[in-house]
């Protein structure tokens, strides 16, 4: 079945009769479950247009599983874009320099990516919903891309001070598995911000720390983890993402290549998603593609 173009915000603009969320008609609207798939298309075909005069930015790209599972893997290369997850100011980022190796796994609807930097990935599924901010005839290419799933569909449980979740059986590199997992616990839907250790010295002091909100364990072990600088693994309902390289010191430039940020100006905010970026309530977002020239990241 072709998808509905709906995104959860339905009103009607009188003046030219068409949804500012959608810019379906109300017969559209009204009749798409019994349309046929040709009048559906012809329906998809036309909204670019409408939009572009309704002004909006914000839309749902109507893309099967395959399609997305495709896009995913088109941008795992370089010049493909950057992809992050997390929550605003807590995020990790991953995208691929000029002549690095990238280890691509695609099976059934899973996309997996590693580097010696970082790895990443993304478990497609006709429950991922795929918003586009811009109005280009080709989205894939120019949008930024908000990949998001129901809040009924979200598998993350919000936690609240730092967890331990024991060995990080989700590991993308299999030796890595029997690894200890930690979340911050921010108490968010959209994501779980944590790292990921073997070393015994750090489990202990990580196990002194359980249970602390995140100003408490930075205040007390933070300049251990700047030390050592753990794995990150940043967690969603749709894939997570892992970095290798170095955690900067305060005030250092982050590293080339997969990184992450932690924002405490930002996190204080409180939001999943930077302010110039939103979608309806109703949905989780859980990763976003920023394309190749795009200079915004979801940490500003």
């Amino acid at each position: 079945m072709i998808s509905s173009p709906c995104i959860g915000l339905c009103r009607i603009d009188e003046s030219v009769s068409l949804c500012l969320g959608c810019a379906r008609t109300r017969d559209e609207i009204a009749t798409w479950g019994k349309t046929s798939r040709d009048e559906r298309n012809r329906v998809w075909a036309e909204l670019p247009a409408r939009r572009e005069r309704l002004g909006l930015g914000l839309h749902r790209l109507g893309w099967s599983v395959d399609e997305l599972q495709s896009f995913i893997v088109d941008t795992l290369r370089f010049g493909g874009g950057a992809w992050v997850s997390g929550i605003y100011g807590a995020v990790a980022e991953f995208f691929i320099d000029e002549g690095e190796h990238v280890d691509l796994d695609t099976r059934e609807r899973d996309v997996v990516a590693r580097t010696s930097r970082g790895a990443i990935s993304f478990e497609a599924s006709e429950h991922i919903r795929a918003f586009a901010f811009g109005s280009s005839l080709d989205p894939a290419a120019h949008d930024v891309i908000i990949l998001a799933v129901s809040r009924e569909r979200a598998t993350l449980l919000p936690l609240f001070g730092l967890t331990c979740l024991g060995a990080d059986a989700a590991a993308i590199d299999g030796e890595r598995r029997s690894e200890t997992l930690y979340d911050f616990g921010l108490g968010r839907m959209a994501a779980g911000f944590g790292i990921r250790t073997a070393r015994p010295d750090l489990v202990t002091s990580l196990g002194r720390c359980v249970g602390m909100k995140w100003p408490e364990l930075l205040a007390s072990i933070g300049s251990e983890l700047l030390r050592v600088s753990p794995t990150r693994v940043v967690r969603s309902s749709v894939g997570r993402i892992e970095v290798f390289t170095p955690i900067p010191s305060p005030g250092d430039a982050s590293p080339q290549g997969p990184h992450t940020h932690f924002l405490p100006d930002h996190l204080a905010i409180g939001g999943d998603l930077p302010p110039s970026l939103q979608i309806p309530d109703a949905y989780i977002p859980c990763a976003i593609h920023y394309p190749a020239k795009s200079a915004v990241l979801l940490s500003d």
